[in-house]
């Protein structure tokens, strides 16, 4: 069973990434959607609606809802959609980068050790 906090607190997440990497305008997560739903895909933007839908239905009914499995898978496909990817892709590039010019250090220097005089 969902309470309503968890409730509150993962639309709040959702409407964050919404304001923050797709520049929505609006008070609830309903009117986001509305304002940046040029900018979303559509699979995307079909999850957010029943987020929002379910989000009212919870907020509305005290928290007595059957489907609050189904609202947390949401949030959470929807959380990771929504979250820009651009990071982790610097981030594997630094990586690869460094993994390989240690590599090349180790190659170098197993190969010309015995060159080197102190």
């Amino acid at each position: 069973m969902v309470d309503i906090e968890q409730v509150i607190d993962r639309s709040r997440r959702i409407e964050d990434l919404l304001r923050h990497h797709y520049h929505a305008k609006g008070s609830d997560l309903q009117q986001l959607i509305g304002s940046c739903e040029d900018r979303l895909p559509h699979d995307v933007l079909v999850k957010l609606e029943k987020v929002a839908e379910l989000n009212k239905q919870f907020t509305s009914s005290d928290g007595r809802v059957d489907s609050s499995d189904e609202f947390i898978q949401l949030c959470n496909w929807c959380e990771k959609e929504l979250a820009p990817r651009s990071s982790r892709l610097v981030w594997g590039v630094a990586i690869t980068l460094l993994c390989g010019f240690t590599l090349a250090a180790i190659w170098f220097y197993t190969v010309n050790w015995h060159h080197i005089k102190l």
